[in-house]
């Protein structure tokens, strides 16, 4: 095998089993019915937003579908196990991604996958791939990838793992069962938050803004979010009726956060987005910052839409490369009016 193929022949599969994976019991049980019939597909297609448990799922059905001693659920521990989680068990083949300083993953990557399942299996299980990334295939090697399709290899199965499928060939998608993968509710993700060493009051403030993906809230930055997204938000506050010099001052401040400032501005907007909810929805409705719902603002809905298409305005312009002193400060004066 060449050296560029290296990555998927050797990528290591962390001991991920189906009941480490959080907020995905409807695809899970859906997979353990088929397999309880044996009627699984030769080829699957994941899809759902980033950092949801799709790559863990697959891993899971590998480790599940090898495992000796606790068929599907897997024990972590067998040989097969073992030797799938560090990525040396023959039968089973991951593509990881595009290989290191390339942005899509290549038709030489899937003809090394081919060549992998199309041995016979060592055991008595099946050969399993698992490309991941896949809406970033290259075109020819999604025409390479649709022979294995057409025409799988003995016992063998296929997983792609996709964020969004709209950029495979309908002849892909029409090969594969579609399995779409929701986001967590934020209790869920507080929960996964914990379990990786998050306070419970840290957890929860990031949790909100994760969008329902445990991926996601893991890379977010917990300081930022447990507390200077209150500084933020209390400042903000209190510049109603003071000077002009406060604004400015705010707003260079604003401009040299060490944080993104995009995701400055997107605290500020869920700040008036959980207003509008309350004016329109009432008291009891979900907020994204629950924890200072006690110092929202009391507006009518036509102020806090105002508010909110404000900071997103903001938000277009410095996309736009428009100055970025300029433009907050002009927003903190729209706001504060």
């Amino acid at each position: 095998m060449s050296p560029r193929a290296t990555p998927p022949r050797l990528a290591s599969i962390p001991v991920v089993r189906f009941t480490d994976i959080r907020g995905q019991e409807r695809v899970i049980g859906f997979l353990r019915r088929a397999w309880e019939h044996g009627r699984l597909a030769h080829a699957y297609l994941f899809t759902g937003p980033a950092g949801i448990g799709k790559l863990a799922t697959a891993r899971a059905l590998a480790l599940g579908l090898h495992c000796e001693v606790a068929p599907f659920e897997a024990c972590g521990a067998c040989p097969a196990c073992r030797t799938i989680t560090a990525g040396t068990n023959p039968d089973v083949r991951i593509v990881t991604g595009p290989l290191e300083d390339k942005r899509d993953v290549s038709i030489e990557q899937v003809r090394d996958l081919q060549r992998e399942l199309g041995y016979r299996s060592l055991s008595a299980h099946p050969k399993i791939g698992i490309v991941n990334d896949a809406e970033i295939l290259t075109l020819q090697a999604q025409n390479a990838l649709l022979k294995t399709l057409e025409e799988p290899a003995g016992n063998s199965l296929l997983v792609l793992v996709a964020v969004n499928a709209a950029s495979l060939a309908s002849t892909i998608l029409s090969r594969c069962q579609r399995l779409v993968f929701d986001p967590l509710p934020t209790a869920a993700v507080t929960e996964v938050l914990g379990r990786h060493g998050r306070s419970g009051a840290e957890a929860a403030a990031v949790a909100a803004y994760a969008e329902g993906s445990p991926g996601r809230a893991l890379a977010l930055d917990a300081e930022f979010f447990a507390t200077r997204r209150r500084e933020i938000l209390a400042r903000l506050r209190s510049l109603r009726g003071q000077g002009f010099k406060q604004l400015t001052d705010f707003a260079q401040e604003l401009g040299g956060e060490d944080a993104d400032l995009t995701l400055v501005l997107t605290v500020i907007a869920s700040w008036y987005r959980d207003a509008l909810r309350r004016a329109v929805l009432g008291p009891g409705t979900i907020l994204q910052n629950a924890d200072l719902a006690g110092e929202l603002p009391v507006a009518a809905a036509v102020d806090s839409l105002r508010n909110l298409e404000t900071t997103y305005g903001t938000m277009t312009a410095l996309r736009h490369n428009a100055n970025r002193n300029l433009a907050l400060v002009r927003m903190l004066l729209r706001l504060t009016e």
